[in-house]
């Protein structure tokens, strides 16, 4: 190294450049597939290039140009060399150490992967314990829901029962209507009573409001029927009006109607045999 020193002081610059050179291209081969291992080998030469100028400059001073100009010669040459050397040590050590560095990598990817193992068994079981108290919170809770459950079937089938007797009193009232409807046209017309169905009588009510104005509308229709045919029957007695009304029934029963019909005519029965008890016990 002394040598090489003082041939660079002295400037035989052949010998040196054929020395570059050598190294250059011995290097060049060494790091020939390994880009990283050339920059290495670039910032080593030029962290040589600036410590020589700066180390000449310091120790042994600038005084012209030409001076400079050596002392940078020098450097570049030095640099040259600093440049193959590097890469060809680079690249013993990176052959050197390759297996280190395999070695690392492999103990580096099992650690991975047993951290990745691990992490997936905690999943796995943070997952089961979470299905576990869905499971348990499922059958804690089986009863209230099977309460729920027939509460709701209850409430529905009161709900659907309700509707049907809301149809099955405005069908009395409608079949009540028709049967005298001859007679009732004028006084009480049909659209009125589509307006008493739509207004009092909706699904909108309860049910219990509902049968009280169903039966209102009915005692009405008996009494817009009376008032409109003027043939208002007479009695002399509790039992006349009895035995009237019963013979009114078993004609109902003996004609040949269907069972709502007939239902219908006999609630329009009872209807005006109450009023004719009311109206023989006020006179």
């Amino acid at each position: 190294m002394s040598s090489l020193m003082e041939l660079i002081e002295q400037g035989e610059t052949l010998p040196l450049i054929f020395i570059v050179a050598v190294l250059y291209y011995v290097g060049q081969v060494a790091i020939a597939h390994n880009l990283q291992l050339k920059k290495w080998g670039f910032r080593l030469s030029l962290l040589t290039l600036t410590a020589y100028v700066l180390f000449e400059a310091s120790w042994n001073g600038i005084y012209d140009t030409t001076t400079l100009l050596a002392i940078v010669l020098r450097g570049l040459i030095l640099a040259g060399m600093a440049l193959g050397m590097s890469w060809i040590a680079l690249s013993a050590l990176d052959l050197l150490f390759a297996p280190l560095g395999r070695l690392n990598r492999s103990w580096q990817t099992a650690v991975t992967r047993w951290q990745y193992n691990r992490g997936q068994k905690q999943r796995e079981r943070e997952e089961k314990e979470r299905r576990r108290q869905e499971q348990d919170e499922w059958e804690r809770t089986a009863p209230e829901r099977e309460r729920q459950q027939q509460e709701q079937q209850q409430a529905e089938a009161q709900r659907n029962a309700e509707q049907l007797q809301r149809e099955e009193i405005r069908l009395s009232c409608q079949l009540l209507y028709d049967q005298h409807a001859p007679a009732l046209l004028t006084r009480f017309p049909r659209e009125r009573l589509a307006e008493y169905f739509e207004q009092y009588l909706s699904d909108g009510f309860p049910i219990e409001i509902v049968e009280q104005r169903g039966k209102l509308l009915e005692e009405m229709i008996a009494s817009s029927l009376e008032q409109t045919t003027g043939n208002k029957q007479k009695f002399a007695s509790l039992n006349e009006i009895a035995e009237y009304f019963q013979e009114q029934k078993q004609e109902i029963d003996s004609l040949n109607y269907d069972d709502q019909t007939r239902q219908s005519f006999l609630s329009s029965l009872n209807l005006q045999e109450d009023r004719a008890i009311r109206e023989f016990l006020s006179s």
